[in-house]
C-alpha cells in the first residue's frame, strides 16, 4: 500500500499530478461560510471561503480570520479583549506588498493584539506607524550575537530605560 502511494506521488502520469495536488495542498481541505456585517447588523457580503476574491482581497480575509480566531480562543466570555495578547510573527510580511502588511497590522491593532515582528530591514519604514521600538540583531561573524535598540515613543523609552538586572546561576 505505501508503496503504490510514494509511487504516485513520484509519478509524472497527469492524473496522478492532479491526485498529488488535491491531496497535499491543505487550502483545498478547508472550507468556511462567513458574513460580513455592518455596525447596524445588516449582511453586507458573504463569503464562500475564498471563491471569486483577488489576491489581496484573499490575503486580508486569511488575515482577518487568523485575527477573529486567536481573538475568540483567547478571549473569555467576561472580557473584551483577549487575556493573552501578544502574537509572533516570523517574516509574515517578507513577501507581501506595503498594503497588505498594513492592512493587517490594522486588522491585528483592531482586535486588540500586541504584535512581535521579526522582519528583514526593508520592512521597517512600512511598519513603523505600528511599532513602538525595534532590536537590530546582528551576528557578522557568527561567534557573537549584537543587539541595538531604537525606541520611536517617550512611553517606550520608559519603558527600555527601566533598569534590567539579569541573574546567572
Amino acid at each position: 500500500m505505501l508503496q503504490r502511494v510514494i509511487g504516485r506521488l513520484r509519478s509524472k502520469d497527469r492524473v496522478d499530478i492532479d491526485w498529488r495536488n488535491r491531496v497535499l495542498d491543505t487550502r483545498l481541505h478547508v472550507s468556511f461560510l462567513a458574513r460580513e456585517k455592518d455596525v447596524t447588523g445588516r449582511v453586507v457580503r458573504v463569503y464562500d471561503s475564498a471563491e471569486g476574491l483577488s489576491g489581496g482581497q484573499r490575503q486580508k480575509l486569511v488575515i482577518f480570520c487568523l485575527a477573529a480566531a486567536l481573538r475568540y480562543q483567547l478571549t473569555e466570555e467576561e472580557d473584551d479583549v483577549p487575556r493573552v495578547g501578544s502574537i509572533v510573527l516570523d517574516e509574515a510580511f517578507d513577501k507581501a506588498d506595503i498594503r497588505h502588511t498594513r492592512n493587517a497590522m490594522e486588522v491585528f491593532r483592531e482586535f486588540g493584539f500586541h504584535m512581535i515582528l521579526a522582519t528583514p530591514q526593508k520592512l521597517l519604514q512600512t511598519l513603523e506607524q505600528y511599532v513602538g521600538a525595534i532590536t537590530s540583531v546582528s551576528n557578522p561573524d557568527r561567534n557573537a550575537s549584537r543587539l541595538a535598540n531604537v525606541v520611536f515613543s517617550v512611553e517606550q523609552a520608559e519603558v527600555a530605560a527601566t533598569p534590567h538586572v539579569e541573574s546567572r546561576a
